[in-house]
């Protein structure tokens, strides 16, 4: 097969695949990639061009300016958006009064948030359960899964949430820095915990997707594509060339996600 051949092909496999992304970013000063957007609607007219019609928005406000401030701007942006979804950021003072905490975690889910992250070392505050068990123990109760940044959060902390809040999903993303250094650490997580979730954007290495499905299986693995900061061609590659059976390739693209966050 030739260069363009298989060029064709990705591209076709793209369209007429249902791809569900758990990792888009809005951004609007982010002013160092090679492409970069201070138009949401312009992100997204580009964004659905490539055939991706769904998936889950978190604000960068969230994380570098103001929780609260950047959960409202993310529950905008996705509220007339078919398909598409928010991520919430949590800090631990959210459960500090639980009836509060469960009721604003609530309102968010009303507004399309549907996931939620934590920041410890951009917010300072620890992951152990003194601070942040209040606000894990009412996303499990509510049912709101958990994303954390690999360069966060160790993978002691990550195996720590999953055996205190086993009804709890924990996703880890492979922000910044590939997974293939952690190899060992993930698939020790996926096979002991099956409310641990790897999502896929730096998952990269040569037959990384073979060897996780040899040893873990593809339950617990989710698309992600970290757009606008990297293309959604650059993970989905990965996916439509690895030797795994189609079944397996539409449960990571999409059917591990509709699942646990719960979307039809």
């Amino acid at each position: 097969m030739t260069v363009q051949e298989r060029s064709d092909n990705f591209k076709r496999w793209i369209h007429e695949s249902d791809i569900f992304d758990v990792d888009i970013w809005w951004d609007p000063k982010f002013d160092k990639g090679f492409v970069c957007y201070d138009d949401w609607n312009k992100q997204m007219e580009d964004y659905m061009a490539m055939g991706i019609t769904g998936g889950i928005v978190t604000t960068r406000d969230s994380v570098v300016y103001d929780a609260y401030v950047g959960n409202d701007i993310t529950a905008e942006l996705v509220k007339d958006r078919d398909g598409f979804y928010g991520c919430m950021v949590v800090v631990p003072e959210m459960g500090y009064c639980e009836d509060k905490g469960e009721a604003y975690v609530k309102g968010m889910m009303e507004k399309k948030i549907v996931a939620a992250r934590l920041f410890p070392k951009t917010y300072i505050h620890s992951m152990q359960e003194y601070a942040i068990g209040p606000i894990l123990d009412t996303l499990e109760k509510l049912g709101v899964p958990l994303m954390l940044w690999h360069t966060e959060a160790t993978w002691d902390d990550m195996g720590r949430i999953c055996e205190n809040h086993p009804n709890l999903n924990v996703i880890v993303e492979g922000h910044d820095r590939k997974l293939l250094y952690h190899a060992r650490d993930y698939f020790g997580l996926m096979r002991k915990y099956k409310n641990f979730f790897v999502e896929t954007h730096n998952i990269i290495l040569f037959d990384e997707f073979e060897a996780i499905d040899k040893y873990c299986g593809c339950d617990q693995l989710l698309y992600g594509s970290y757009f606008p900061y990297m293309t959604p061609n650059f993970s989905l590659y990965s996916i439509q060339d690895a030797q795994i059976s189609e079944e397996n390739r539409q449960k990571i693209i999409s059917g591990n996600a509709k699942r646990i966050f719960n979307i039809k």
